[in-house]
């Protein structure tokens, strides 16, 4: 697997497609690169898509980050510059949506065009009048979370935030025990990227001054508070469309690959356009 030294941590990536803009894949919380394989082929045939492990996930090392979304960010700028791969479209799931953003906003030359899959900023909700009380009791129950992560309640933490994310109860229980393992063992990344308080709320002024083309979309089967999250999201953005995929849930790239990768390629295809 190729390796990218960046700010002193190795980070692994694969590239698939040698043609057509790049693309780049962030993932969440959770997980790692290979959340994205059913997705890749089919994007590859367009385009060069780059999946990579953020710090601390998958087969990239590890060190602390003073502010994970902005320090995550610069991580893939500094991956994109090594590879020669910018400007790109980049797409950006769950957590990984509020690092494609600050890196449009810190870095907008790299970026052609932003992907946004139900990034959790539920510091917007709590930020609105109508929807307060809806969004402390989250940020209430993330706190919960991150005090039972560092009580060494890893498992516990992960099995309620799973389960926060889907719309069936007993989500966590249909996970098969690798999946639960792998899950608890990344849960001390989560407790520090929860805690950046730009994972809870993006840039309101510098999402206004965005004009990058901004794909938001939202799974039919995701819970109604990421729906409410996306339209204020989309209230902070200049030159934005909104997508509802009817049968997905938060993993869209798992449980509806196909159907998410018709709608990106849609998106992206028509912003393929040469730098002059």
């Amino acid at each position: 697997m190729p390796i990218c030294s960046v700010h002193g941590i190795d980070l692994a990536y694969e590239v698939q497609g040698a043609s057509g803009d790049p693309a780049v894949l962030v993932h969440g919380w959770l997980g790692n690169r290979h959340r994205w394989d059913r997705m890749l082929p089919g994007l590859a045939h367009s385009m060069q898509v780059l999946a990579y492990d953020r710090r601390g996930y998958g087969e990239s090392t590890y060190q602390p980050r003073p502010h994970p979304v902005r320090d995550d960010a610069a991580d893939l700028a500094g991956l994109l510059e090594r590879l020669d791969l910018y400007p790109a479209h980049i797409i950006g799931h769950s957590y990984g949506g509020a690092v494609a953003l600050r890196l449009a906003i810190d870095r907008p030359e790299m970026v052609r065009s932003l992907a946004l899959h139900e990034p959790p900023f539920f510091g917007l909700l709590a930020a609105d009048p109508a929807t307060a009380s809806e969004g402390e009791e989250l940020l209430s129950a993330v706190r919960r979370w991150q005090g039972w992560v560092h009580e060494g309640l890893r498992e516990r933490a992960a099995e309620e935030l799973v389960d926060a994310f889907s719309t069936e109860s007993g989500a966590w229980g249909r996970l098969s025990d690798p999946v639960r393992a792998a899950c608890a063992r990344t849960m001390e990344r989560w407790a520090e990227e929860s805690a950046d308080p730009d994972a809870q709320a993006p840039d309101g002024a510098a999402c206004r001054e965005l004009l990058v083309p901004t794909l938001l979309t939202v799974g039919g089967q995701s819970p109604r508070f990421l729906h409410r999250i996306t339209q204020d999201l989309a209230g902070l953005l200049r030159n934005h469309q909104i997508v509802e995929l009817p049968e997905a849930g938060h993993a869209p790239q798992s449980a509806q690959p196909h159907q998410y990768v018709g709608i990106l390629s849609t998106f992206l295809l028509e912003r393929n356009v040469p730098v002059s």
